[in-house]
């Protein structure tokens, strides 16, 4: 399952695979910034975090 997150850098949309686990390093499609998978607030929710 695709999902998308935001990029807290430039806001773009950064479509992950789905099989990303937390702690895990993704870079940002459109600014190339490197992001760190992270929990969100509710337990089954993910958010993306600059380094």
């Amino acid at each position: 399952m695709v999902q998308e997150l935001e990029c807290p850098i430039c806001n773009a949309d950064v479509p992950l695979s789905g099989d990303e686990k937390v702690g895990e390093e993704v870079f940002c499609a459109f600014c190339r910034a490197p992001l760190t998978v992270q929990h969100g607030k509710e337990d089954d929710e993910l958010m993306l975090e600059d380094e």
